[in-house]
């Protein structure tokens, strides 16, 4: 169905947030807001399908993280407060007072950032396939891989970050979806990248991540060696009143291998969660 076709209404466009424009793409038009965060070296079409099927209920925001898609690449490092801030500008340029928030890897490092920053700004958290923290012993990984990329570019990333997001089952069943992952990585601008990956490598919310009080939904998928179910229990054990869903047969892009799961336990998760802070967690 082409966008001319559909009544909803949907808008791209580039947005002053501090030092950077960022591009934002706004669909729905009304309810409450939901706001989306990608993964490392992906863009914000990364949510094209959770965004149709929320727009007809709630006002969706999806962003290109800074150094990513549409947005503005400066040289790094970036901090996740920065980014994290990032997404408070953005909110405050459309008025958006408060905003269920939901991202994916790097996404829920920004998502566990803004509730320890910014709990006020908070209907509701979504932490998928994420960590609370990158410990010592990733960092020499990092370090490689940041190194890669700055000397080769991201050629040399992609066919591993395809089998890390993704179950070879599914890449199989799906090369239409590998084909749009690829390029979305092709087209990350080095230093974004980098400057994106410094700010995974220094983060550690372990601990400040218990101060996080909003209705809280983990997700991870069962296949996830990056973000394995451990780390999701961990989250969700330090995070009162959260909770944990595990998708099966999924890697690190759980809610693109599942997305019919997914979508139901968001929606649930979202209907309960309408009134943010205000809600009685179980």
């Amino acid at each position: 169905m082409s966008e001319t076709s559909v009544s909803i209404a949907s808008q791209t466009r580039r947005i002053q947030a501090g030092d950077v424009q960022l591009q934002v793409r706004i669909d729905g038009n009304d309810g409450p807001w939901v706001i989306l965060a990608h993964a490392l070296g992906a863009n914000l079409t990364l949510w094209d399908d959770t965004a149709r099927h929320l727009a007809a209920r709630y006002r969706v925001l999806r962003f290109d993280i800074r150094g990513h898609g549409g947005s503005d690449a400066p040289v790094g490092p970036y901090t996740m407060a920065r980014l994290a801030d990032d997404v408070v500008a953005l909110m405050d340029a459309f008025e958006i007072g408060q905003a269920h928030f939901c991202g994916v890897s790097v996404g829920g490092m920004v998502a566990q950032t803004l509730g320890v920053r910014y709990p006020e700004r908070l209907l509701s958290l979504t932490l998928v396939d994420t960590n609370h923290h990158t410990p010592l012993e990733a960092h020499q990984m990092w370090a490689n891989r940041i190194g890669q990329v700055e000397a080769h570019g991201m050629a040399g990333t992609v066919a591993s970050t395809l089998e890390r997001w993704l179950t070879a089952p599914f890449r199989e069943r799906h090369p239409d979806v590998v084909e749009q992952i690829r390029q979305m990585l092709m087209a990350t601008p080095v230093r974004g990248y980098v400057g994106v990956a410094q700010a995974i490598e220094a983060f550690d919310l372990a601990d400040a991540i218990t101060r996080i009080h909003c209705p809280t939904l983990v997700v991870v998928g069962d296949k996830d060696e990056g973000a394995p179910v451990s780390m999701a229990q961990s989250i969700a054990e330090k995070i009162h009143g959260a909770r944990l869903e595990v998708l099966p047969d999924a890697a690190h892009l759980s809610f693109i291998e599942q997305p019919e799961r997914f979508h139901a336990i968001f929606d649930a998760f979202l209907g309960h969660a309408a009134c943010g802070g205000q809600c009685d967690i179980p």
